[in-house]
């Protein structure tokens, strides 16, 4: 195997060779500034889009505490409503109904004026 060394030779410029190169590298920058700069533009759009979010999403949870507690209110009233019907039912049933007092109450003629008959 032959040992290959690489001589690396020194190139030199030109005046105006380095300044092309020059004038490329500064464009290059201004270029990445650039991009850089429209980045920064649209994170801070973002960042003024999630500012918004999280205000309205904070009068969502204020607005959602208030259904919370009326929804608690409702279901109080509920449960008070269910007790007063199983009352109510209870009172029904403990009630005679129209149909059966009257004939109770043609027995009852009855029996009277038989027994007054006699």
């Amino acid at each position: 195997m032959k040992n290959q060394t690489k001589t690396i030779e020194e190139k030199t410029y030109t005046a105006s060779e380095f300044g092309s190169i020059l004038e490329r590298i500064d464009t290059t920058v201004q270029i990445l500034a650039e991009g850089h700069s429209a980045l920064v533009e649209g994170q801070n759009e973002i960042k003024s889009v999630l500012t918004s979010v999280d205000q309205r999403l904070g009068r969502v949870e204020i607005r959602l505490d208030g259904v919370e507690d009326r929804l608690g209110l409702v279901e109080t009233k509920i449960d008070r409503l269910q007790d007063d019907m199983v009352e109510v039912k209870f009172e029904l049933k403990r009630k005679v109904d129209a149909e059966q007092f009257e004939k109770l109450e043609k027995r009852v003629v009855k029996l009277e004026k038989h027994s007054v008959a006699r």
